[in-house]
């Protein structure tokens, strides 16, 4: 079984080799300048952020941006790059399942001596291994980008930032595992996961902007992810979000190994 995984797993990466660069170069380059431009306007932001109203600061994690590992939070960490791989890791299992049944390719992966439910794992996997990948050449390029201009980002706070990405993803990997169980154009499942993502963003926001409704952050991910770049990692939270998200891979390989594919 671990030999057919491993198998699988390889073939799902060689399918998508070219996602990594597509996606890491993209997102690299974006938080490089964010990094870059920080020694350039560290005095003014400090100016303009001291105005804010503290819950607004509180809800957008902003804090102070009084240092570099702030202002990529507040720029990239907080929202860009969290929905940007978790919707990655959505479109790859749903490339990987529900794409290859609306191709044909489904049935011959199937032709193999292999389960449904490990070929949702392995894709499940790539996912995890494709989104690790996206994340580690976007936290390469961010660390060049400070070193070109001095903005003085610390190697350990940036990877205990980007590392804290890849749970949150996992979970809109297993999400799309789980739509597909219900759903075989790859449209369907990654408008689901993509909107279930913004939805629990919208929620966990809602929530630190009004005491009142703050318990409706317990529905959200984004609750638990936290600012790992300047607080460093949970391990509460990154396991929790990771349990689930095989959790989720799990239900969905179930419903998977139940539905008709010509359907």
């Amino acid at each position: 079984m671990t030999a057919k995984l491993a198998a699988l797993i390889g073939f799902h990466l060689r399918e998508r080799r070219r996602s990594p660069l597509a996606w890491g170069l993209p997102l690299g380059a974006m938080s490089a300048f964010i990094v870059a431009i920080y020694p350039s306007v560290q005095g003014a932001l400090t100016e303009v952020v001291a105005q804010y109203p503290e819950g607004l600061k509180q809800a957008f994690g902003i804090g102070e941006l009084a240092n570099v590992e702030q202002y990529l939070h507040g720029e990239m960490l907080s929202l860009i790059v969290p929905l940007a791989v978790g919707y990655l890791a959505a479109r790859a299992v749903a490339s990987d399942l529900s794409g290859a049944a609306e191709s044909g390719r489904l049935e011959v992966v199937l032709s193999a001596p292999v389960t449904r439910a490990a070929v949702c794992l392995g894709a499940f996997l790539a996912a995890a291994v494709e989104v690790a990948a996206v994340l580690l050449l976007t936290l390469v390029l961010s660390l060049l980008g400070s070193l070109a201009t001095g903005a003085g980002l610390g190697v350990g706070h940036a990877l205990a930032g980007f590392a804290a990405v890849w749970p949150l993803a996992l979970v809109g990997g297993g999400l799309a595992v789980v739509v597909s169980g219900f759903s075989l154009k790859t449209s369907v499942v990654t408008g689901v996961v993509a909107g279930a993502l913004v939805a629990m963003y919208v929620i966990d926001l809602l929530g630190k902007l009004d005491e009142s409704i703050s318990g409706v952050r317990y529905a959200s991910i984004f609750k638990y992810y936290g600012n790992a770049i300047e607080t460093g990692i949970e391990p509460a939270a990154f396991l929790g979000l990771t349990a689930l998200a095989l959790l989720l891979a799990a239900v969905g390989a179930w419903l998977f190994e139940r539905r008709d594919l010509t359907a």
